[in-house]
C-alpha cells in the first residue's frame, strides 16, 4: 500500500532528492517568481546557459532546450525543465553541464538524437501565432544545425548548405513550414548516403520545393547531368 500510496500522489517518481534539487535550481533562475513561478524567462535562461558555460549561438543551446523542452526561445517551464533533467539522470549543474556536452558530441553520429534536437528547433523558434519560421530566422538555424560541430551537410565534392542557401533566397524566399523543415534533413541525410541524387525520382513525395532544388543543382551547378560531379 505504502508504494501504491506514494505513486498515485506523484506518479512521475516522487519527491526525490534529485527533482527536489531540480526545482531548487529552477527557482534560483525564475525572471518572476510571484507572477510566473513555474516558468523561467529570457533573463534567467541566459543566465543559467552562462552558467553552465554554455554559448547561446552554439547548437549546445539548442541541445539544452530540447533536453528540458523549451516551449520557445529563452523560456523553460518547471514541468519540462525538472522532468527532462531527472529522466536524464540529471541532479544538478555539474551533471547538466555534462549531458548537454555528451549529447552535443553525438549529434554527427546519433541520428535519432540529432533529429530530435533538428525537430524541437521549429518548435523553438516559431513565433506566436505563426505556422512557419522566416526564411532569415530559418537559414540562422540551419547554420547551427547543419554545419560543424553539429552535421555538416557537405559531401566531398558539393556544399550542399551552400547551395541550398543560394537558392532558397534567389529562388524561393518564402517562410518555411514545419512539413519542410522535416524534410530538409531527410533530404540531407540522403544526400550523405548518394550526393549523385540517384535516389530522387519525379514519382518521389517530396515537397515541389525540393523538386525545384534538384532540377536547380542539376541544370545550374551540375550543367544538367546528375551524375556529374566536379
Amino acid at each position: 500500500m505504502g508504494i501504491l500510496f506514494s505513486y498515485f500522489n506523484n506518479p512521475t517518481g516522487g519527491s526525490s532528492p534529485a527533482r527536489t534539487s531540480l526545482n531548487k535550481i529552477f527557482d534560483k533562475y525564475r525572471d518572476d517568481a510571484k507572477n510566473s513561478p513555474d516558468e523561467i524567462g529570457v533573463e534567467g535562461t541566459g543566465g543559467l546557459l552562462e552558467e553552465l558555460d554554455i554559448d547561446l549561438a552554439d547548437v549546445g543551446a539548442l541541445v539544452f532546450s530540447e533536453l528540458v523542452q523549451s516551449p520557445s526561445l529563452g523560456m523553460i517551464t518547471r514541468e519540462g525543465f525538472v522532468d527532462g533533467c531527472s529522466d536524464a539522470g540529471v541532479d544538478g549543474l555539474p551533471k547538466m553541464k555534462n549531458i548537454v556536452l555528451q549529447r552535443r558530441s553525438q549529434l554527427p553520429t546519433d541520428k535519432e538524437l540529432f533529429k530530435r534536437v533538428y525537430n524541437h528547433t521549429f518548435v523553438l523558434a516559431l513565433q506566436e501565432k505563426q505556422k512557419g519560421l522566416s526564411m532569415e530566422m530559418a537559414m540562422e538555424f540551419w547554420k547551427v544545425l547543419l554545419e560543424k560541430p553539429a552535421f555538416e551537410w557537405r559531401t566531398e565534392s558539393t556544399p550542399w548548405l551552400d547551395w541550398w542557401f543560394e537558392f532558397y533566397e534567389a529562388k524561393v524566399k518564402k517562410a518555411v513550414n514545419k512539413d519542410l523543415w522535416k524534410q530538409i534533413l531527410n533530404f540531407a541525410q540522403e544526400t550523405m548516403k548518394d550526393e549523385t541524387l540517384g535516389f530522387w525520382t519525379e514519382e518521389s513525395s517530396w515537397p515541389s520545393v525540393v523538386d525545384e532544388f534538384v532540377d536547380w543543382v542539376k541544370t545550374e551547378k551540375r550543367g544538367g547531368d546528375a551524375m556529374e560531379i566536379s
